[in-house]
């Protein structure tokens, strides 16, 4: 056993090594991660990847002078990917206190505001204390369940987690559970495409900043990043986008 840890250090050596030459010597080539299902922010569509922050991230090494190599994966192996350096960042990330441990930031380019739905077909529920004792699909750790342990309601929920935001508005269309968690720009696109009438019985008015995460300590591709970035979100194009595709 002991011969494969020493092994798997090795790798993540040797592969820390590679990226951080990589980038001493100008490579131009950037390899970055994304969602393979999380629409309107990025997400396949007959297996090609779109959404406001792939279109967004293309705009952005492109005016840095960088080519994209996209990996589109789940998440968490997204996630993961760019932890253990095996990617250089990935894009449409939260910002949070656990992820700014292993990550760096570029400056926010637009806030998520996350929104519990319910069928529009249930009177019976029209506010989140309605909800109690109910199963509830979505993520885990997100801003709704954080404030909800705030408040000392939490454990009140039958939280179920799901892979995906679109498996969450599966279940809740079939009745599988009877609210989803997710961001409401998310919630609705995903409502309307499986045609299911939907209500928002609690929307959080605290929204969880959105940004391009690096590897913590890459500072120079950071500052890459960031001197593309600010302009577009000055200019007000990264608005423009964010419009255009909650429509």
């Amino acid at each position: 056993m002991a011969k494969y840890f020493v092994a798997f250090f090795i790798f993540l050596f040797v592969t820390t090594a590679l990226c951080t030459q990589a980038f001493a010597e100008g490579n131009d080539r950037i390899t970055c991660g994304m969602a393979t299902g999380y629409p309107p922010f990025q997400y396949l569509e007959n297996n090609q990847p779109t959404g406001l922050d792939y279109d967004l991230l293309k705009r952005v090494l492109t005016d840095s002078q960088q080519q994209l190599e996209l990996v589109a994966a789940h998440w968490d192996d997204t996630v993961n990917r760019l932890r253990f350096n095996s990617i250089d960042c990935v894009t449409g990330m939260e910002v949070t206190a656990p992820r700014k441990k292993y990550f760096d930031f570029t400056v926010p380019y637009y806030f998520r505001y996350t929104a519990v739905f319910v069928r529009d077909e249930l009177p019976s529920i029209e506010v989140v204390q309605d909800l109690y004792g109910k199963k509830i699909s979505g993520d885990k750790h997100s801003i709704t369940e954080t404030i909800w342990q705030e408040k000392h309601i939490k454990d009140h929920f039958r939280l179920v987690q799901t892979q995906s935001k679109e498996k969450a508005m599966q279940m809740l269309a079939s009745g599988k559970t009877d609210a989803a968690i997710m961001p409401k720009a998310v919630g609705l696109y995903l409502a309307k495409k499986h045609n299911v009438k939907v209500k928002i019985v609690h929307s959080n008015y605290r929204g969880t900043p959105v940004a391009i995460a690096v590897k913590k300590g890459n500072a120079k591709l950071l500052n890459k990043l960031n001197s593309a970035l600010k302009p577009l979100i000055e200019s007000g194009e990264v608005n423009t986008l964010l419009v255009g595709y909650q429509r």
